[in-house]
């Protein structure tokens, strides 16, 4: 295993989910139920508990944790800092943001040692979860909005968008994930986990509709 490909990667993620934690923090505060609250809560104490756990990883490796997340912090605080989204768009962006950390997490198991493999297996599950929720939100979003799929199919194509202008077009970020092994499997996760996401939807290939609304 390249070892400095390892804890970039491992910078990138407990980072990622130290975003992801403030932002469901950030959700419980601003819920409108407390039933809501609670959930978002729940969500945010799970994220919490996965990026104390990537950072334990770090320092087990004698890696210093802030120094390895770092690199990755100005894209992610751009794509997290974005202006706050409403509706179908709010919704569509967040379903393929986690399902997006779904994949890069089922990739990253099947290049780590086992003891790390081990602790992504409990994050996958807690992550099955999340991108449910976010699923079932998306959908009772088009349903309720005139127009919705049309707006879910721009949203889609806006979220390929985002997450390029976010990493300000340079590649040499990623390719630590692309070092550390199997790079074709990590491509084709990514891509075909948009597709499959978006279909879910209802949309073709691109984000499209599949057929008239």
């Amino acid at each position: 295993m390249n070892r400095t490909a390892f804890i970039q990667v491992l910078g990138a993620v407990a980072y990622g989910e130290r975003k992801a934690y403030e932002g469901a923090r950030a959700r419980a505060a601003d819920a409108p139920s407390e039933e809501e609250r609670q959930a978002w809560r729940q969500i945010a104490a799970e994220e919490l508990r996965h990026h104390k756990g990537f950072v334990r990883r770090l320092k087990d490796l004698e890696a210093d944790p802030e120094r390895a997340m770092k690199p990755y912090e100005p894209a992610l605080d751009r794509y997290h800092g974005k202006p706050p989204e409403k509706g179908v768009t709010a919704a569509v962006h967040s379903y393929l943001g986690e399902g997006i950390a779904d994949d890069l997490l089922r990739w990253l198991r099947q290049v780590v040692d086992p003891e790390t493999a081990a602790f992504i297996d409990t994050v996958i599950e807690d992550e099955k979860g999340h991108e449910a929720r976010a699923l079932a939100a998306v959908r009772e979003q088009i349903a309720a909005s005139p127009g919705g799929r049309r707006e879910a199919a721009r949203a889609a194509r806006s979220m390929v968008l985002q997450m390029a202008g976010s990493g300000g077009g340079d590649i040499m970020s990623f390719r630590a994930f692309l070092a550390l092994g199997k790079p074709h499997e990590l491509l084709f996760n990514l891509s075909s986990g948009y597709l499959r996401r978006v279909q879910s939807l209802g949309l073709g290939p691109l984000g499209f509709l599949a057929n008239a609304a």
